[in-house]
C-alpha cells in the first residue's frame, strides 16, 4: 500500500464492521504488546469478546467510532473514544483505543483516524482529551507525542495476570493536532 493516507476512507464504524474491527484489536495488541504482556495472555484473546465490546461501544450513545478502511473494502485499523471516563477536570475527552494492522502502520493512518476523532470532539464542544497508554509501549508513546500529546501522569493497571504501568498523554487543545 502507498504512504498515501489519502487512499483509505476513514468513515463512522458499522454494525457489519464489528468482526473486522475486533480482528484488528486481537492482531494489534498481538502484535504492540508482544514482550510486554504474557504470550498465553495475547493468544488467549477472544474474537468473541472482542466483538461484543465493539458492540456495545456502537450501541453506547455518544461514543465516537470510526473505522479505517482500504478501496477493496478493508479495515485496516480503527478508533474510538468520547467523554473522559474517570472524572478529569482539566480533560474532557478521552480517546478509549486507536489500533492498525500492522503492516498499515507509519503510513499516516493512525493520525488521520485520530484527526477525526478529535475533530467529532470539538464538533461536540470537547477541545482537550487524553489517551492512556502502557508505559512500556514506547512506539505508542512516540505517536502520541507526534501527535502533539504530553505526558500528564501514571498510575498501575492489571492486564494478563501482570502489574503493569499506564501513562496517561493529553492534549490541552485538540485544534495542535497536526
Amino acid at each position: 500500500m502507498p504512504r498515501d493516507p489519502t487512499s483509505v476512507i476513514i468513515r463512522p464504524t458499522r454494525a457489519a464492521d464489528v468482526v473486522s474491527v475486533a480482528h484488528v484489536h486481537i492482531a494489534a495488541w498481538q502484535t504492540a504488546y508482544r514482550g510486554i504482556l504474557p504470550d498465553a495472555f495475547l493468544a488467549s484473546l477472544s474474537q468473541e469478546k472482542h466483538e461484543e465490546r465493539h458492540r456495545r461501544y456502537l450501541a453506547k450513545p455518544g461514543t465516537i467510532h470510526f473505522v479505517a478502511e482500504l478501496p477493496q473494502h478493508e479495515v485496516v485499523g480503527f478508533v474510538m473514544g468520547g467523554t473522559e471516563r474517570s472524572g478529569d477536570g482539566k480533560y474532557r475527552g478521552e480517546m478509549y483505543a486507536i489500533y492498525l494492522l500492522a503492516e498499515h502502520r507509519r503510513r499516516g493512518i493512525g493520525a488521520a483516524l485520530a484527526r477525526r476523532w478529535a475533530q467529532t470532539l470539538r464538533d461536540g464542544g470537547i477541545n482537550s482529551a487524553l489517551v492512556w497508554v502502557l508505559s512500556d509501549n514506547q512506539p505508542a508513546a512516540a505517536f502520541y507525542q507526534r501527535l502533539g500529546a504530553r505526558e500528564l501522569r501514571q498510575q498501575p493497571i492489571d492486564i494478563g495476570g501482570i502489574s503493569l504501568r499506564e501513562t496517561a498523554y493529553g492534549w490541552d487543545d485538540l485544534n495542535l493536532i497536526p
